[in-house]
């Protein structure tokens, strides 16, 4: 019973963190809160995953050298 709280207080402290991050980066209202969490969702399943989202833009491989 004990490792199970200790598992829900880790998720807690991670969710808690996530927030705390959008807040920060994203700013504190529910506009910019919900854009920011499905944003940094996004960015975060995707880097788990290592699936890129196709709707993002392709960069060029070798951008061309500046003159």
């Amino acid at each position: 019973m004990r490792l199970f709280s200790k598992i829900l207080w880790l998720l807690a402290f991670l969710a808690a963190t996530f927030c705390w991050m959008v807040l920060f980066e994203h700013g504190f209202s529910m506009t910019g809160f919900s854009k920011g969490v499905r944003e940094e969702w996004r960015t975060l399943t995707e880097l788990v995953s290592g699936k890129e989202d196709p709707t993002a833009k392709d960069t060029p491989v070798n951008p061309p050298k500046r003159q």
